[in-house]
């Protein structure tokens, strides 16, 4: 059932009471002021001296309780109890309180607890018991007083037959407070379940926004620290040849040029993604494996020397996600290095396949750069995210630190199919044992 707040609770309540009253209590004191309007009436019938409003008083006393007999039936009917059990004891029979009692057992079957739903129905009956007791006390009462005599058997006939209707009265409010209780429980129960797979619903929803929030978050880092750092590289460059070389500095702004028009492309299309509602976004493929000679060559127009080994033969089709991972990596340390690794900084880069100890996809990223003694930027988040994408798939990332460069090492699981493609078994088990060029 939906969650309320305490002030929210609390006029429930109230406007349930509210409704009893109007409800239940008024229609019996105007019954019972109806019953008594032809004057006033001994309340004692087994001879006791008790003030007329003493009756009256436990008849008003009987029938309230019901404003609560759906906030706190247990209060509610032993309250009424005790006042029943008052008026037998003063010989003033239930008049119009008795409709309140099968009203208040209704209640308590239907919003008690079953401790009070079954405690409350063993009182029933034991009043109604009690109710045949007085009967027969009042019968035998009365037969003394004018006949002389007490006859048993007809005393006993007339209370059974009151004590049993009692009885069987309150037996059936309480199946049927039971019965709807119980389907109240099972709609409450069916409500609170629907609630929780809401909420379920809710939270996958966010963790889902969250993870793309992040994919895309990587994307930009990648997209935009390549960018800016092959900018940056030759616009230093272009800066020192302006005068001596017009003609290289024209191919760095050129380079330039076109490496911003491409960052601004691969963020139009990050961004196309986040506005688009229905999927109807034409946009080009992720970059993959397929397109790292490609960004070789880029990174090579900015000033580092990058050779790449693979074979396009070897590599079998990769899902567009491992793809995208693989040129992401490559790219990120690609990137570190024209960052930190220095002016003489060179780079080299093997693709490959490998059979044992499992299928896998392997990738191995040199550079002779600084290693160990570049300056740390403190950020750490280009290395973050290469072990990031490369867990989305299974893959491990690796990288090294020393005095000759810094390398990257990463691994990607393949399935059986993958693994039986062009590359053959056991072949590019070390990526860096490869031996073709293509820059």
């Amino acid at each position: 059932m939906p969650l309320l707040t305490d002030t929210q609770e609390a006029r429930t309540r109230t406007r349930q009471r509210l409704i009893d009253a109007l409800v239940k209590v008024l229609p019996l004191l105007v019954l019972m002021v109806f019953s008594y309007s032809g004057g006033a009436r001994s309340f004692s019938e087994i001879g006791l001296e008790v003030p007329w409003y003493a009756g009256i008083l436990l008849e008003i006393l009987c029938i309230l309780p019901l404003a609560f007999s759906r906030t706190n039936p247990g209060a509610a009917a032993g309250f009424m109890a005790v006042c029943c059990a008052g008026q037998l004891v003063i010989g003033a029979a239930p008049s119009v309180s008795a409709l309140a009692v099968p009203l208040v057992v209704y209640a308590c079957a239907k919003y008690g607890t079953p401790r009070v739903s079954w405690g409350y129905l063993a009182v029933a009956l034991l009043g109604a018991a009690a109710l045949g007791a007085y009967f027969v006390y009042l019968d035998l009462h009365y037969q003394q007083q004018y006949q002389g005599y007490g006859n048993w058997t007809e005393a006993l006939a007339g209370a059974g037959l009151t004590g049993g209707f009692a009885g069987a009265v309150a037996l059936v409010f309480w199946l049927a407070g039971h019965l709807a209780g119980r389907r109240r429980r099972e709609l409450g129960a069916i409500s609170e379940r629907n609630q929780l797979l809401i909420r379920e619903r809710d939270q996958e929803a966010r963790l889902a926004v969250d993870a793309e929030r992040m994919r895309i978050a990587r994307e930009m880092h990648d997209v935009i620290s390549h960018s800016m750092s092959v900018m940056i590289a030759q616009a230093d460059g272009g800066r020192y040849v302006l005068q001596q070389n017009p003609e290289r500095a024209e191919a760095a702004f050129a380079t330039i040029s076109d490496t911003g028009r491409e960052a601004l492309t691969e963020m139009r299309r990050m961004l196309g993604v986040l506005r688009d509602e229905h999927g109807e976004l034409q946009k080009r493929p992720a970059p993959g494996v397929q397109d790292l000679p490609q960004l070789i060559d880029d990174v090579s127009a900015s000033g580092l020397q990058v050779r790449l080994h693979m074979l396009s033969d070897s590599i079998p089709r990769l899902p567009e996600g491992v793809g995208l991972a693989a040129y992401r990596i490559v790219q990120e340390a690609l990137t570190n290095t024209l960052k930190h690794g220095g002016p003489r900084a060179r780079a080299e880069v093997w693709v490959a396949t490998a059979a044992e100890p499992e299928p896998a996809l392997m990738l191995e990223v040199r550079d002779s750069g600084l290693g160990a003694s570049a300056a740390n930027d403190g950020a750490g988040s280009g290395l973050l995210g290469m072990a990031e994408r490369a867990r989305l798939y299974g893959g491990t990332v690796t990288t090294r630190a020393h005095s000759g460069g810094f390398d990257v090492l990463a691994r990607f699981p393949l399935s059986t199919a993958v693994a039986a493609s062009p590359a053959g078994p056991g072949a590019e088990a070390n990526p860096s044992n490869h031996g073709q060029e293509n820059s």
